[in-house]
């Protein structure tokens, strides 16, 4: 009897330290099953973990949008503001941006609506920097001659998301800037302002 569990207790310490090896050799030279459960581990966490990202934006967006619209009876078409960071992107939506606001805090939005597909008319009497945020699902051919920063924004929708960042050089007069889409209106930034009345800016009809 004693023998007999001897042996189980051998035969037990055996395994668990054949188990051990196996654990440490698959972990370091990344064999079988080692990869197969990393991959489902990865499948499963990485995207519970994005979904409830994605659920908590959503339900910030749903607060600001419920605060903005209760405080307007009818939408603006287009408004010039001095950006702030936190601030609503567009007039009829909650979206924000959430990366290198220090880039763009000392700058003017021009702020329209999320799906608004009319140029914008800015008119200015002197010369001004337009930066714009794109949505790669967008049409952004219109963009070919601008010039790419050296920072990303981030500013999260539910059809877009507006990252990559460009600007463009326009001279004192008349400028007609695209709203940019399909999917989505693209954000509409001012460099060079000291205030808000130093241009006047309407959709085109």
């Amino acid at each position: 009897m004693i023998n007999n569990k001897k042996k189980i207790f051998s035969i037990f310490g055996l395994l668990v330290i054949i188990s051990y090896f196996i654990g440490v050799l698959t972990y370091k030279y990344q064999m079988p099953p080692y990869t197969q459960i990393k991959f489902v581990y990865k499948k499963i966490f990485t995207k519970t973990k994005k979904l409830n990202f994605e659920e908590r934006i959503f339900e910030q967006y749903m607060v600001k949008r419920k605060k903005f619209l209760s405080s307007h009876d009818t939408l603006p078409a287009v408004q010039l503001v001095k950006y702030s960071p936190g601030m609503n992107i567009w007039i009829d939506r909650g979206y924000y941006n959430k990366k290198n606001d220090d880039k763009i805090d000392d700058l003017y939005l021009i702020k329209h609506q999320r799906h608004n597909h009319k140029d914008i008319v800015i008119k200015s009497k002197k010369k001004l920097h337009i930066i714009r945020a794109l949505c790669m699902l967008n049409d952004n051919s219109s963009y070919n001659n601008w010039k790419k920063l050296n920072y990303n924004l981030l500013i999260i929708g539910e059809s877009c998301i507006h990252d990559k960042v460009i600007s463009k050089e326009f001279g004192a007069g008349s400028i007609i800037i695209s709203s940019g889409g399909m999917v989505a209106s693209d954000p509409i930034f001012v460099k060079n302002l000291n205030n808000i009345s130093e241009i006047e800016v309407i959709i085109k009809d």
